[in-house]
């Protein structure tokens, strides 16, 4: 009786209250519970569970029990097996946290995003002290944009524990993604305020004032990341690019030689110098850039830039070489694929392959303006003038563009709707002069006389 005393005893400590001391076979579940736990905490889960199944079968059925049992299968992957275990743990004690806890983790982890919601919910209800899943829940509602939901959590966080500068940081991204700008930019002053080196909140700073046009406040935030993380290439990225945004190219130039300089090497740098030196029209060293941006890393974004800049220089068979190979490493490569689909309808050959690949493009971004022109053009290239207007229609209310606009004054020339060509190359002309449209509209004008 003593060593049974003393098995109760531990049995009560570990926080079951349910207990089963005898079953109806006059066994005793408790001690290969016991068992079960000591295996447990030694790291031998799998006769743990097996001894936790047993002490179930000898009449120990608690919440409690079962609850291990879902973790123990939840650590191991056996989703099935832990969600069992956790509902039936609910069955039982529909009071016990832990049960909702474990199940919300395991859809959790078979993101299975609303039901993990609604367990985590249900269970801190019954026991509002468990913060960790607080914050899962945060990161849940800002995955979901149910940004309500998620700074609700990160204050509730935050009343405990005011001077933590992460939580506050992620609730100031969250602050900002439901576009409360006054508040996320409070909140990232805060930040700053528990901790001068947390670089990331210069960095959402400096971003959250150039979305709001104030470029000195943004430049100042920028550099002084930079100031805290002199290595981290980053920073150097965004100053750069707010100086591209200006137009102000030998600034950006100037910054990202700098982070070179100071030994950063990566594909980001060069690809980066690559398309300013392409919009300087300084060919030559945007290829050579882009090229060691390659050496970095061959990704089929930078060879789909090298192809457009080799388009540039007039060196059609590097361009398609380029974009052949942008294709082969990413085949969804959307810009790749309409970019040569489009210089095949241009140059009239491939015209069946050129149709495939703009088709595709448009598969990969059905509201993508320039490719669904180029898809329109391919259908008008093939006759096909009903489809040719229902894209190329659709491409002008997405996109304010005189390519497009010309194209639909030609596909109206031919079904000699004069009128509404002189209407399109008109809008086209408005934009961009050409003379080649400012002739077709003379043309038009003479026909209608007639």
């Amino acid at each position: 009786m003593r060593i049974l005393y003393f098995v109760v005893i531990l049995f009560l400590l570990t926080g079951c209250s349910e207990v089963f001391i005898c079953g109806k076979s006059g066994k005793f579940p408790v001690k290969s519970y016991v068992k079960g736990l000591i295996l447990e905490k030694k790291g031998e889960t799998e006769k743990a569970a097996e001894l936790y199944e047993k002490a179930i079968s000898e009449g120990l059925r608690t919440s409690y029990i079962y609850s291990k049992l879902g973790n123990i299968y939840l650590k191991k992957k056996e989703f099935e097996k832990a969600e069992k275990y956790f509902k039936k743990g609910i069955e039982l004690n529909d009071k016990y946290a832990e049960s909702y806890f474990g199940l919300g983790l395991v859809y959790f982890f078979q993101k299975k995003y609303e039901l993990s919601i609604k367990y985590l919910e249900e269970g801190l209800k019954r026991d509002p002290s468990k913060d960790p899943y607080k914050m899962i829940l945060c990161d849940l509602y800002a995955f979901k944009k149910d940004y309500k939901n998620a700074i609700r959590h990160y204050e509730d966080l935050l009343s405990s524990y005011p001077e933590n500068y992460v939580f506050r940081y992620n609730y100031a991204i969250v602050l900002e993604k439901a576009k409360k700008y006054s508040d996320a930019e409070r909140e990232y002053k805060k930040v700053i305020d528990y901790n001068k080196n947390f670089w990331r909140a210069y960095l959402s700073l400096g971003s959250l004032y150039l979305r709001e046009k104030k470029i000195d406040k943004a430049e100042k935030f920028y550099k002084r990341t930079i100031e805290i993380t002199p290595l981290n290439h980053l920073p150097y990225l965004f100053l750069a690019n707010l100086y591209i945004e200006e137009r102000n190219y030998d600034k950006a130039l100037q910054i990202i030689e700098k982070g070179i300089k100071r030994g950063i090497r990566n594909k980001e740098f060069y690809q980066l110098m690559g398309m300013i030196y392409s919009e300087k029209k300084q060919y030559g060293k945007a290829v050579e850039y882009f090229q060691k941006a390659i050496q970095e890393e061959d990704t089929s974004q930078i060879h789909f830039y090298l192809g457009v800049v080799y388009d540039k220089m007039g060196k059609k068979e590097k361009m398609e070489e380029e974009m052949k190979k942008a294709i082969e490493l990413d085949s969804e490569n959307g810009l790749a694929l309409n970019y040569l689909g489009y210089t095949y309808l241009l140059e009239n050959r491939n015209l069946e392959e050129a149709y495939r690949m703009i088709k595709k493009a448009c598969t990969l971004e059905p509201d993508n303006g320039a490719f669904l022109d180029s898809l329109g053009w391919a259908y008008f290239k093939m006759g096909k003038y009903k489809l040719a207007k229902k894209y190329l229609e659709k491409a002008a209310k997405l996109e304010k563009d005189p390519e497009i606009y010309e194209h639909l004054g030609y596909l109206y020339y031919k079904l000699k709707d004069y009128m509404r060509a002189l209407i399109w190359w008109s809008k086209s002309i408005e934009l961009k002069k050409n003379k080649k449209i400012e002739k077709m509209i003379g043309k038009v004008k003479e026909l209608m006389r007639k």
